[in-house]
């Protein structure tokens, strides 16, 4: 299987690469790539679809991500990009080559008032632009794909 994993380098993507460094089924049968912002610009249609043309994965591992959450709050345009935006363009590119998707989210997206552990189905409400971002990316990956997996 060929995986592209984005967000190459940062805390997410390393440890999936260490991870599949460090089980010999994964080295063994899976072609795994992490792709960096310089190498690819989730954010842009076109470095996605030249990414998914030229490495043709099976699996697409969304692990780029705007992180910084205080500072989301002053850079709303760039979280959005790249938390919201950028979910829809590689849905769309995975949904027009047949490769599966996985988006990891946050539980910043819920309004952290609940006491019980949280469940898929429970009502988001986020209180930060961060969380926002990150329920736009969500709802990207819902809304185009029918097979997908969102996951915190």
């Amino acid at each position: 299987m060929r995986i592209l994993v984005t967000g190459g380098g940062g805390q997410l993507a390393d440890a999936l690469d260490t991870l599949c460094e460090q089980d010999p089924h994964c080295r063994a049968s899976h072609e795994m790539r992490a792709f960096r912002r310089g190498e690819l610009d989730v954010t842009s249609e076109a470095s996605v679809v030249a990414a998914m043309k030229d490495h043709s994965p099976d699996l697409v591992i969304n692990a780029a991500a705007y992180t910084a959450v205080d500072k989301a709050e002053s850079e709303v345009d760039e979280a959005m990009a790249v938390n919201g935006f950028a979910v829809g363009v590689l849905a769309r590119a995975c949904r027009s080559t047949g490769a599966r998707l996985v988006h990891v989210s946050t539980d910043f997206v819920f309004p952290g008032t609940g006491s019980n552990p949280l469940q898929p189905g429970d009502p988001t409400g986020p209180l930060s632009v961060y969380g926002k971002s990150k329920l736009a990316g969500e709802t990207e990956c819902l809304q185009t794909l029918l097979r997908h997996a969102v996951g915190q």
